[in-house]
């Protein structure tokens, strides 16, 4: 008879008592097993690469590095690992950017111990976790794929600017970056709004969301 192996839990921080309280809870769950932790992600990459975890728990904002920004190299390195922030940043500019970036999960420091590892549990189920509204909503499967169809449709700008909108960029941002006014950026978010029926950020996050979880079915 097969013996059942546990997830394997990696742990990026460079907060050593943040990194303690998880080693600690990890190990008392009993249902994973903890197979270390560094405070950079080069040094994590590297002992990583001997441990082969399930799962990485990173913070966003490491000494001279963003978890955020490094994340498609660490999935070149370890394609089938899970990959979940962990941080302090309540920034909806940060949580699109984890999206946009892949990241299965989005959790906040400040939430409770309990919590944190009720996350920890969905996502190595196969869920995705995000905060507040945006976690405790989703679309039936047959609308989102209406909606994949509908941004198929979008005019070559309005992707260009779906695609700015969804790393959290502000208008004028987008507008600077593209050479436009921002009237007109305005004026194509509104119609992006308008053709995906949402009336604000939090729903297009929503959608965002979604459609990520789509394209990795």
């Amino acid at each position: 008879m097969s013996v059942r192996t546990r997830p394997k839990i990696f742990l990026i921080d460079d907060h050593p008592i943040v990194r303690s309280g998880l080693e600690s809870e990890i190990k008392a769950s009993g249902d994973y097993e903890y197979c270390g932790s560094a405070s950079s992600i080069k040094e994590g990459t590297k002992m990583m690469g001997f441990a082969r975890p399930d799962l990485l728990i990173c913070d966003v904002s490491l000494q001279d590095e963003n978890g955020i920004k490094e994340l498609d190299s660490i999935r070149k390195k370890f394609p089938d690992m899970k990959i979940v922030f962990l941080t302090m940043h309540r920034d909806w500019s940060y949580l699109q950017e984890a999206i946009s970036a892949g990241a299965d999960g989005y959790i906040l420091k400040s939430d409770s111990m309990e919590s944190i590892m009720a996350s920890i549990k969905k996502v190595l189920n196969r869920g995705k976790v995000f905060p507040g509204e945006i976690a405790n909503f989703s679309y039936d499967e047959k609308h989102i794929k209406e909606v994949a169809e509908i941004v198929k449709k979008l005019t070559k700008r309005e992707s260009q600017i779906l695609n700015f909108l969804s790393k959290g960029k502000l208008n004028r941002e987008i507008a600077e970056e593209l050479k436009l006014s921002v009237r007109t950026v305005e004026a194509h978010r509104a119609s992006i709004f308008k053709k995906l029926e949402v009336d604000n950020m939090v729903e297009l996050t929503r959608i965002l969301v979604q459609l990520k979880s789509l394209d990795s079915n």
